[in-house]
C-alpha cells in the first residue's frame, strides 16, 4: 500500500465502512444466492462464510462480524443453534435467519429466542 494512500482498516483487514458480514450455511446454492445478491448491490460489505458450529465460536469470539446470517434448517445443525451461541458469546450481534417456507410456529420461535428477522429465499434482495 502506497503510504499516500493510506486507507482506514478494521483488524481483518476490511475498511471500516465495509459491514462485516458472517454467512452461516452449509447448502452452496443458498450460499451462492446470498452472494450474487451482495454482489449486485452497491454496499459496502465484507462476506465471510462458514458451515459448522465450531467456526461460529471462532467467529464470535475473535473476528466479531456486523451481522450474522444463518439458514434456519442446515444439514448438521439448525439456526435455533446459531442464536443459542450468538446469544452466549456475542448478544449484541444481529441475526437473520433465511427460511424457505412460511412456517408460522418455528419463525415465530426464532424470533423469541431472538432473532432481528426472518427472510424467505424469494426476498434476498431485502438483505442488502
Amino acid at each position: 500500500m502506497n503510504t499516500q494512500q493510506l486507507a482506514l482498516q478494521s483488524e481483518n483487514g476490511s475498511p471500516f465502512w465495509e459491514i462485516k458480514i458472517l454467512l452461516v450455511e452449509t447448502s452452496r446454492s443458498v450460499i451462492r444466492l446470498v452472494e450474487k445478491v451482495f454482489e449486485e448491490t452497491t454496499t459496502g460489505y465484507f462476506l465471510h462464510k462458514i458451515d459448522n458450529i465450531h467456526d461460529l465460536n471462532f467467529e464470535l469470539e475473535y473476528k466479531k462480524p456486523d451481522v450474522i446470517i444463518s439458514g434456519r434448517n442446515m444439514h448438521v445443525f439448525r439456526g435455533t443453534d446459531v442464536l443459542n451461541k450468538v446469544q452466549l458469546l456475542a448478544p449484541e450481534i444481529p441475526v437473520i435467519i433465511l427460511v424457505t417456507d412460511f412456517n408460522a410456529i418455528e419463525n415465530t420461535d426464532l424470533v423469541n429466542q431472538g432473532a432481528y428477522d426472518i427472510i424467505y429465499h424469494s426476498e434476498l434482495n431485502r438483505l442488502p
